[in-house]
């Protein structure tokens, strides 16, 4: 199998993981959801393992690792920001978000938490 059939067969499973995930959500079931992922990950394991191609080589990871970096850092500034304008809403007596506040400013911290806590460790693993 080369990689353009593997991905069209990923994109296949990924829709019908989707399609089975939602309407299972429609109809209340809440074990399907977690068996169609377990499934569906069962057979992108085993289609990914008879591509005869190369799939991912160093590029891909350097290209990877920028754009999880990049990532993180705008999705935990625009969360700070959300959270902190919610809360300042909430103060000010027009809305109540408060709640929702507190959790984007509590999830922002947690993701600046656990960059550290991983910099960290992979700094000693693979620093000097």
């Amino acid at each position: 199998m080369n990689r353009k059939d593997f991905r069209r067969i990923g994109a296949i499973i990924t829709m019908a993981m989707v399609a089975i995930i939602g309407w299972s959500v429609a109809i209340g079931n809440v074990v399907v959801p977690i068996v169609a992922v377990a499934v569906g990950l069962a057979l992108l394991y085993f289609f990914r393992s008879r591509v005869t191609q190369v799939i991912e080589d160093e590029r891909i990871y350097k290209i990877g690792e920028k754009a999880s970096y990049i990532t993180l850092r705008v999705f935990t500034v625009i969360t700070a920001l959300t959270g902190a304008l919610l809360i300042a809403l909430s103060r000010s007596g027009l809305v109540d978000f408060e709640q929702a506040g507190l959790t984007l400013a509590f999830a922002a911290c947690a993701s600046m938490v656990l960059y550290i806590i991983f910099y960290g460790y992979y700094g000693k693993k693979y620093g000097d």
